[in-house]
């Protein structure tokens, strides 16, 4: 199905896309559109203004005097959150290298914020405000966007939403509201949904449970649990199991806060926190999540690996590599041609990495990664895959 946010020759009036472009995200526009391109690379700055107070249809005229036969549309954060940046440009653009030839880029910008009928930003009280954002985008996708109903509590947090679009893909941010209002789209984001165009709607629905929008705060695994039980639910995936008595009980790392961090064409990244301590993430399809996050549910996976004894840390490595591959793991490190066993790896990390933390950095894809592996030398990497 045709994107209704890229224009091709043959498609039909130049003039008819923009206008509809310019209904849908520009809005009103009493000081018309800005054409800037540049002529020359290095000679020039890029962004020098070729042409300003231009309606759709001069728009149009001037691409068409220029030879363009394809545009697109993207979407970026302004500088402040309620002023997203609109931008249209050749679906194709020149290389110009330091040597480049005199080819000039064209890129349409309106002269005003963008206030169309469709919104590219939304502040989100709840989830069911999210649903009605989301419906409203149904116009710029190839398929539309079904109507989601998901629940009208409160999050704990507001947070701000941002659409931003690139040629191949479709990116949604969701970040603090407070901190977007104040910093603009600079400021962090609490979540990413990526995805292409054509598949949006389908990947936007695994945004509808507050335990996705929300950063949780796990005191121990049973607390982990529970959260990782909302996420498969509302993703559809298997039952999460419950820990057993002692390790449902085990402390997570002080100050652990949980969150989603992104989804990316269905597949999901949470990442966790921790006061004084590197992150921890770990990554899978979203449909998944209550197989490849079970490993999370195992102590040893957040905890430093007990330094000085090549004894215990043998043992822990022998944990985590069994938690997160279900059996016994064989580790690679850089530079050395053949992989380690645990107890192989222990001495080599009490050799080469005195005094680091060392802890899991990553879980998933099939494998695992420490991280906190830095030598005299610099920092290598050590993966765990299941042994053959």
């Amino acid at each position: 199905m045709r994107d209704p946010l890229e224009w091709r020759a043959g498609d039909g009036p130049l003039a008819a896309w923009l206008e509809l472009v310019g209904e849908r995200l520009a809005g009103p526009q009493p000081d018309g559109y800005v054409v800037r391109g540049d002529v020359r690379w290095p000679d020039q700055p890029y962004g020098v203004v070729l042409a300003g107070g231009l309606a759709p249809a001069a728009v149009a005229e001037l691409l068409t005097a220029e030879g363009v036969d394809g545009l697109y549309v993207r979407t970026s954060g302004g500088r402040r959150f309620a002023e997203p940046h609109l931008e249209i440009a050749p679906t194709t653009e020149p290389d110009l290298g330091p040597d480049g030839p005199g080819v000039r880029i064209l890129h349409v910008t309106p002269a005003g914020v963008p206030a169309g009928t469709v919104p590219l930003v939304g502040r989100i009280k709840a989830p069911a405000e999210l649903a009605g954002w989301l419906g409203r985008l149904s116009p710029l996708l190839p398929g539309g966007m079904p109507g989601f109903e998901w629940p009208g509590t409160a999050l704990a947090e507001p947070l701000g939403v941002t659409l931003l679009r690139r040629r191949d893909t479709v990116l949604l941010s969701l970040q603090p509201l407070a901190a977007a209002e104040r910093s603009g789209t600079d400021a962090a984001f609490r979540l990413i949904l990526g995805s292409r165009a054509d598949a949006l709607a389908g990947h936007a629905g695994l945004l509808g449970s507050p335990a996705v929008l929300e950063e949780r705060a796990p005191s121990t695994v049973r607390d982990l649990a529970r959260w990782l039980g909302e996420l498969a639910a509302g993703w559809g995936s298997g039952p999460v199991p419950r820990p057993g008595l002692l390790a449902g009980a085990a402390p997570l790392p002080r100050a652990t806060r949980a969150s989603v961090r992104r989804i990316e064409d269905g597949e999901a990244e949470l990442m966790f926190r921790r006061h004084g301590r590197p992150e921890l993430w770990a990554r899978g399809p979203a449909s998944e999540v209550s197989r490849w996050a079970l490993p999370l549910l195992e102590p040893a996976v957040h905890e430093e690996a007990p330094a000085g004894s090549p004894r215990r840390l043998t043992a822990w490595l022998e944990r985590v590599g069994r938690a997160v591959l279900g059996g016994p793991a064989a580790w690679t490190v850089d530079g050395l041609a053949a992989p380690l066993a645990a107890a192989e790896l222990a001495g080599w990390l009490l050799a080469h990495c005195p005094g680091r933390a060392v802890a899991v950095d990553r879980v998933g894809g099939g494998g695992l990664t420490l991280g906190g592996t830095r030598t005299p030398a610099g920092w290598v990497t050590v993966t765990g895959r299941r042994a053959r």
